[in-house]
Parts: structure tokens; C-alpha cells; sequence
């Protein structure tokens, strides 16, 4: 790229700055965050003004030249700070222009948008200021380093968009939302359970808690599930899961379960995403999705990548079974158990199709342990009437009745 080429992307640049600051100092909000873009832009236009001028007064045949031309590559740093401008005066404007003359301009930016915004500015602020000391052997090693990041931030970006294309599923964020609803020190009985240690130490283990509706089955499931992540943090080993749900019946395919547990292995280790690659090759520009075998045939090559996964799966019997999916997808986990060390967990109610599919695993039923109802009637005192929270006795006396009342479930004091 010339000298003149250069100039010429820098002037672009700055025509777009200057609309854009003139529309965030006129866009009626009063944010920190949008006056901290104005800001950052602002100054930011005053280095590319300074850099401007810099290379009409210079010499082209400079090393300092050669090296300023990498500024201005495909998706280099100002790439980077136009596309963040054009970003900017879209949302600002409704695609870049008002549709009145009197119309608002409104700020409607997360803070997770301005961040990523506010990093480009910085990254290329830092760039242009370099740029402007002369150090042509300064400013090459700042670009490089600076296309390092932006290459790596593109990386991520397919990384995460092959992987919401393989599954929506976000069953992560559900465990995020059921595990916070946890009173600390629940569920320790089942966690110090010998069926749970035998799970946990050996092969291809099979475990099956089953219980009554409202026994706290899903809890236990998260409980499960937040300790295995935990314990295989830094290690060979994976974690994933699946949360059943009657109500996404028509969701919840085998094909579309399997697809979720390739995307959280993935996620786990993110060098083992070239079979998800693969069939994005062949499928995407189709618009087609993968098979049930070809979903079976990824997720088994991503396996073979782990020494031992544990797979959880919460309610097994709001899964759908009119159609088979129930049973399809049990067998297609156990036919990757059979080949690999997985380790699978799941919870049911007592449905007899369920309960003979598990008639040779070892079982742990599930029910609301007493001490557990006891810490969560402690940890919910405070909303108790004031009579009661200035007594100790009659706290007791609140915790044992209804301990009493419970009877194994918790659904019935989950409502306090």
C-alpha cells in the first residue's frame, strides 16, 4: 500500500470520526459510558489528525513509511476503529441516518458492546502514538503484536459461532441459575454417599437416583454437576450435562441432546472442535443440519480426546418417549460408554421403563435430607414474622415442624 493510499484511509476515517462525535455529544443520555466513548474517540481523532499531517511533511522512501502501512490492512487497526464507528453511528442513528430531523439520537449500547469498542480505540490510540515517535522498529513490533490480538479475538469469535451452530442449548446457564438457589452446605449427605464415591472412582460407572416428584432431584443433579466441574478443572477428564424439561419436548430430540453435549466437551477443550468444523464445512452453505449419526460420529471423536467424561442427565422422564426419544438417547450414550470411560448420572422419577433401564446401575434415591431442610428453614428465618426471629425456640420449634411436614419432599417447603 502507498503513502497516498494510507492518507487516504486515515482521512476516511477521520471524516467518520468527526460525524460520529457529533453525534455522540448531541445523543441524549448522560452515561458514564457514553461520555466515555465520546472521549476516547475525541482523542483518538486528534493522534489520526497529528498522523495525517505527519505523512504529507514526510519522505516516502522511509523505513518509518513502510512500517506505517500496516496500519491500513484488510481487518488491521483502522479497520478495526471504522468498523467500531460504523457500529457506533448505526445504533445510533437507525442505520446511520435519522429518519426525522427532530428525532432523538438514543444510546443503546450493553456495557459488554462498549467495552469491545473502547478496546479498539485504545488498541489503535496506542498504535497511532507509537507512529508518532518515529520509531519505525517500535511501531512494527506494536503492530504485530496488535494483529496477534486481533487475530486471536477473530478466532474466538468462529470458535463461539460454530459452536451456537452445533447447539442453542445453553443448559450451562441453567445450571448457573439452579445452583445459586443452593443453601450452602445442602447436599452434602448425597455428595458423601458410597454410591457417589463408587461413581466417582470407577469406569464406565452408572449411576441412578431416582425419586419422588419434588425431592429435589434437580438440585441434587446441579449439586452433582457443580462438584464434577470443580474436580476436573485443569484435567483430562469432561463434564457434561443435559436438564430435561417437559415443557421443550418438541426441542429436546436425541439428535439435538448429543449436539448439546458435543458443544459443553468443545467448550472444555477447544482444540478437539475440528470434527464441528467438519461438518459445518458440510453443511452450512446448504443450510442443512447434521444427521443424528453424523452428530453421534463428532461427539465420539471428541470423546476419544478425554480420559474419563461423566455425563449427567436430570429428569430422564420429562424427556419425551411417544416417539422413542427417551430410549434412543439412552442407548446412544451407552453405546459411546461401551467404547469409552464415561460415566453416566441420571435422575428420574419411579416411571418402570426408566427404573428397569437402570436395573443393574447402582441407585441412590433421592429425598429431602433432614438436615438439609434445616439449613434451608435457617436460611429463610430472616423472612419469617418478627415474633419468630427474635426467638430462638420458636425457630426450633418452626425448623422441626416443619422437617416433620416435609417428608421427603422439598417442593413442600421450597415455597417459604
Amino acid at each position: 500500500m502507498d503513502p497516498l493510499s494510507i492518507a487516504a484511509s486515515i482521512i476516511a476515517v477521520l471524516q467518520l470520526s468527526a460525524k460520529v462525535l457529533a453525534y455522540l455529544n448531541d445523543v441524549k443520555d448522560a452515561s458514564k459510558d457514553r461520555a466515555k466513548c465520546a472521549v476516547e474517540a475525541s482523542n483518538l481523532h486528534s493522534l489520526l489528525l497529528s498522523l495525517r499531517f505527519r505523512l504529507e511533511e514526510g519522505t516516502t522512501n522511509t523505513p518509518w513509511y513502510t512500517a506505517i502501512r500496516a496500519l491500513a490492512v484488510d481487518n488491521g487497526p483502522l479497520d478495526q476503529f471504522k468498523q467500531a464507528l460504523e457500529t457506533l453511528q448505526n445504533r445510533m442513528t437507525n442505520g446511520g441516518r435519522l429518519k426525522k430531523a427532530s428525532e432523538a439520537l438514543i444510546w443503546k449500547f450493553k456495557k459488554e458492546e462498549i467495552a469491545g469498542i473502547l478496546d479498539r480505540i485504545e488498541r489503535l490510540k496506542l498504535l497511532v502514538e507509537i507512529a508518532l515517535q518515529m520509531d519505525h522498529f517500535k511501531l512494527s513490533q506494536a503492530i504485530r503484536n496488535d494483529t496477534s490480538v486481533v487475530r486471536k479475538n477473530l478466532d474466538d469469535v468462529e470458535h463461539r459461532r460454530l459452536l451456537e451452530w452445533i447447539s442453542q442449548t445453553d443448559y450451562p446457564a441453567q445450571q448457573s441459575d439452579i445452583i445459586k438457589r443452593r443453601q450452602e452446605g445442602t447436599g452434602q449427605w448425597f455428595l458423601d454417599a458410597t454410591q457417589v464415591a463408587r461413581w466417582l472412582s470407577e469406569a464406565k460407572g452408572t449411576l441412578f437416583c431416582p425419586g419422588i416428584p419434588g425431592a429435589g432431584k434437580t438440585m441434587v443433579a446441579a449439586i452433582a454437576i457443580d462438584h464434577l466441574l470443580k474436580s476436573a478443572q485443569n484435567s483430562s477428564h469432561g463434564v457434561a450435562y443435559v436438564y430435561c424439561n417437559y415443557k421443550a419436548q418438541a426441542e429436546q430430540s436425541a439428535s439435538s441432546m448429543l449436539a448439546a453435549i458435543l458443544k459443553q466437551l468443545v467448550q472444555g477443550r477447544p482444540s478437539t472442535v475440528e470434527p464441528v468444523e467438519r461438518l459445518h464445512k458440510q453443511h452450512a452453505k446448504q443450510r442443512t443440519r447434521p444427521s443424528p449419526d453424523e452428530i453421534y460420529s463428532a461427539l465420539r471423536d471428541v470423546l476419544a480426546h478425554y480420559s474419563t467424561v461423566h455425563i449427567v442427565i436430570d429428569a430422564l422422564d420429562e424427556c419425551q418417549n411417544s416417539d422413542g426419544t427417551r430410549m434412543q438417547f439412552l442407548t446412544k450414550i451407552r453405546d459411546l460408554q461401551a467404547g469409552q470411560d464415561i460415566c453416566l448420572m441420571a435422575t428420574s422419577r419411579f416411571i418402570p421403563e426408566i427404573v428397569d433401564a437402570f436395573r443393574e446401575a447402582s441407585t441412590l434415591e433421592v429425598r429431602a435430607n433432614r438436615d438439609d431442610v434445616k439449613r434451608f428453614v435457617a436460611g429463610q428465618i430472616c423472612r419469617l414474622p418478627v415474633c419468630i426471629r427474635r426467638d430462638p425456640v420458636l425457630q426450633e420449634i418452626v425448623q422441626e415442624k416443619i422437617v416433620e411436614a416435609v417428608d421427603g419432599m422439598y417442593a413442600s417447603f421450597s415455597a417459604l
